[in-house]
């Protein structure tokens, strides 16, 4: 490989990294919308979502960091394989990929849970769990 192909590839890997990045940002919002929510049905307000939205939303949310680990998967593992071209340390990378994968198994955890959740509210569910609540 080439340097001019190796500086383009770091390139590709940086680029990647930003718009996984921004990817995360956009969850963030999400996530911020949705509690926000809770915050006004815990307040005994009018929510801005009704509960198959909040729900819909927090699945698609999930959904989209399960999407966003798989690639930030992809990037670490592209550049465990420059840095093995380039006869680097690869070690740091290696633990990068395990967090990866073990972020992917969280990922999915927290999927499954909202997924089979009787209701999308946390105020609701820890109601129901703690009546004093």
């Amino acid at each position: 490989m080439t340097k001019e192909e190796i500086k383009k590839k770091e390139l590709y890997i940086i680029n990647a990294q930003l718009l996984g990045c921004i990817g995360y940002i956009i969850s963030l919002f999400i996530s911020i919308i949705i509690i926000l929510n809770e915050k006004k049905i815990a307040n005994g307000e009018e929510p801005f979502l009704t509960a198959e939205e909040a729900e819909m939303l927090t699945i698609l949310n999930k959904l989209f960091i399960i999407l966003l680990i798989i690639f930030f998967f992809y990037i670490a593992y592209q550049s465990y394989q420059l840095k093995i071209l380039t006869n680097q340390d690869t070690s740091n990378l290696s633990l990068q990929i395990i967090g990866s994968i073990l972020s992917f198994i969280v990922a999915l955890i927290g999927l499954y849970t909202v997924t089979n959740s009787n209701d999308a509210s946390i105020i609701k569910q820890t109601t129901n769990q703690n009546p004093f609540l």
